[in-house]
C-alpha cells in the first residue's frame, strides 16, 4: 500500500523577489483559469499553448492521483501549480525536473513555471524532517506550488513537497483507544488488552498559558475598537494561540501513534458525532471555548501518521452513556461521572474504554486504509 507525507515550506512573501512574485502570481492566475474549464468540461479542455502551462497541465494529470478533485471555490478550482520533483542529497547529477531540492546546499530551486528559478533556503527543522522521511524509505514524488493566505490576512509562498512510500499493516494485538473530545475536556488515551487496561491517560493542551493569552487578546481587542494600532497585536495573539494549538496536535499524534507501533496495537478512534460538535459551536459554548471544538486536524493527523508507520487504524462510535455491564441508559451524575439502574458507575471518560475493551475481538482485527488521497492545500 502506497503512503504519503507532506512537508509545506512557507515563506513571507516579501522574500521572494518581487518581480518573479508578480510574474507567479500571472502564472497561477492563467492556470486556474485553464484548469477551471477543463474541470467544468469534464476534465476534456484542450491542453494550453504556453509553453509553462502545458507543462503544469502534464504534471497536473499525475497529481490528480494524489490530489482530489474538490470541487470549485466561488466559481475557480484553485488548483496548486504541480511541478516533478528531484532530491539531491550529495550532489547527484541535476535531472532538470521542476522542483531541486538541495539538501547539499541546503536549498529549494523552483524552476519551469516561466519566470526564471525561485530559491528558498531550507531551515534546519526542514531539512531534518526531510532526512527522517528518507531515513523511513520515503522518496519525494511531486511537489506544488502557491500564493495564498490561510487563518489571517498574512499573504505567504508555499511549496508542498510529497514523499512516498509502501508500507503494510502490522498483525495487532492490543488496541490503542483514543476518545476525541473537546480539547479543553482533554483526550483519554488507553492501552486496552481482551481482560484488561495496561495503561490510561488523559492529554491536554497547556490550558493555563492559552487562558492566558485569551485574557490579552480579550483586552487588545477592545483597545482595538477604540484605536487601530491595538487590533494588530491582537490578531498577533490569535495566531500564538493557533500555533500552540497546531503543536499541541502534531506532538500529540505523533505520541499516539508511537505508542500504538510500540504496543502493536489497532489505534481505535472514538469520534464525536458531526451534529453533535455543529450544535455545540452554534449554541452558546463559551467563546473562549469554542477554540478546543476544532478536532478535525488532529483527527487527520493521527490517520495520516498511522498509515505512514503502518498502524492499522479505524474509527468507532464507542457509548459513553450506555451502560458496559448491562447495556442500559445510564443518568449522568456531577464531575463527568455517570451511574446505571444495575448499579454500575464510572467516570464518563472510561466508559468508551470498557466499550472497546468488551469489543476487543471485533475491533483489533486489522483494518484496511482507504485509498490514500494527499489533502488538498488550503488556498
Amino acid at each position: 500500500m502506497r503512503v504519503h507525507r507532506t512537508l509545506v515550506v512557507r515563506r513571507k512573501i516579501e522574500e521572494i523577489p518581487p518581480e518573479k512574485l508578480v510574474k507567479f502570481l500571472e502564472v497561477q492566475q492563467k492556470f486556474r483559469e485553464w484548469a477551471t474549464r477543463w474541470y467544468k468540461s469534464g476534465f476534456k479542455e484542450p491542453m494550453p499553448a504556453e509553453s509553462s502551462l502545458k507543462y503544469f497541465a502534464k504534471e497536473l494529470k499525475f497529481a490528480l492521483r494524489l490530489l482530489p478533485t474538490n470541487g470549485l471555490k466561488n466559481g475557480v478550482w484553485k488548483v496548486p501549480l504541480p511541478f516533478d520533483a528531484q532530491l539531491r542529497v550529495n550532489n547527484e547529477k541535476d535531472q532538470s525536473r521542476g522542483v531541486l531540492v538541495d539538501l547539499s546546499r541546503g536549498d529549494i530551486r523552483i524552476r519551469q513555471w516561466g519566470g526564471g528559478t525561485i530559491e528558498i533556503r531550507l531551515r534546519k527543522s526542514e531539512i531534518k524532517w526531510i532526512r527522517q522521511r528518507l531515513e523511513e524509505g520515503g522518496q519525494l514524488k511531486l511537489a506544488y506550488a502557491w500564493v495564498g493566505s490561510r487563518r489571517s490576512n498574512l499573504v505567504t509562498f508555499n511549496l508542498a513537497l510529497v514523499f512516498a512510500k509502501e508500507t503494510e499493516p502490522y498483525q495487532p494485538r492490543r488496541l490503542l483507544v483514543v476518545d476525541l473530545n473537546v480539547l479543553h475536556n482533554g483526550v483519554v488515551i488507553a492501552t486496552v488488552e481482551e481482560n484488561r487496561i495496561l495503561q490510561r491517560g488523559v492529554l491536554r493542551p497547556d490550558l493555563r498559558k492559552i487562558n492566558n493569552i485569551q485574557r490579552e487578546i480579550s483586552r487588545y481587542d477592545r483597545l482595538c475598537a477604540k484605536k487601530g494600532e491595538h487590533c494588530k497585536m491582537a490578531t498577533e495573539l490569535k495566531s500564538r494561540v493557533w500555533r500552540l494549538l497546531r503543536h499541541f496536535e502534531d506532538e500529540m499524534a505523533k505520541k499516539l501513534v508511537r505508542l500504538a507501533v510500540q504496543y502493536k496495537a489497532t489505534i481505535v478512534v472514538d469520534v464525536p458525532l458531526d451534529e453533535t460538535m455543529r450544535k455545540l459551536k452554534e449554541g452558546r459554548y463559551s467563546p473562549g471555548k469554542k477554540i478546543y471544538l476544532n478536532i478535525g486536524r488532529l483527527r487527520r493527523r493521527i490517520r495520516e501518521l498511522a498509515e505512514w508507520y503502518g498502524a492499522p487504524y479505524l474509527e468507532e462510535r464507542l457509548y459513553s452513556t450506555v451502560c458496559p455491564r448491562c447495556g442500559g441508559k445510564m443518568r449522568e451524575l456531577s464531575n463527568r461521572k455517570v451511574k446505571c439502574l444495575c448499579g454500575f458507575e464510572a467516570q464518563r471518560d472510561l466508559v468508551p474504554i470498557l466499550w472497546a475493551q468488551r469489543r476487543f475481538s471485533e475491533l483489533v482485527q486489522p483494518s484496511s486504509f482507504s485509498p490514500n488521497l494527499l489533502p488538498a492545500p488550503v488556498l
